[in-house]
């Protein structure tokens, strides 16, 4: 069974889409949030494991086995940071909001 993963693309693919629907619910709301930058780390951790056996049948009644692991993992950082334009004003500024299903009192 293959790990899974996110590849970086579909991780920025899915950041930009949080980001367009937090600006599309940003128009018309009284507090808004201006985003300066975006900083993003992500890891990911590659294993390797040896693993070695051996055994075999004494006198065809007495079976002797022995093994050994070896395992080793490397974990690598990317971070990036972000400063999100709008095409539609490429020189302004974008701003989120997250929606309010009920606005309290």
């Amino acid at each position: 069974m293959q790990p899974e993963y996110l590849p970086l693309a579909e991780a920025i693919g899915d950041l930009r889409n949080e980001l367009i629907t937090g600006v599309d619910n940003a128009v018309g709301e009284d507090l808004k949030f201006l985003v300066e930058t975006i900083e993003v780390e992500l890891q990911v951790v590659a294993t390797n494991t040896l693993r070695g056996e051996a055994g075999g049948t004494v006198f065809g009644v007495l079976t002797l086995k022995g093994g050994a692991d070896h395992a080793s993992a490397a974990t690598h950082k990317v971070k990036l940071i972000l400063k999100p334009k709008s095409s539609s004003a490429p020189e302004g500024d974008v701003y989120v909001a997250d929606p309010v299903p009920v606005r309290p009192n």
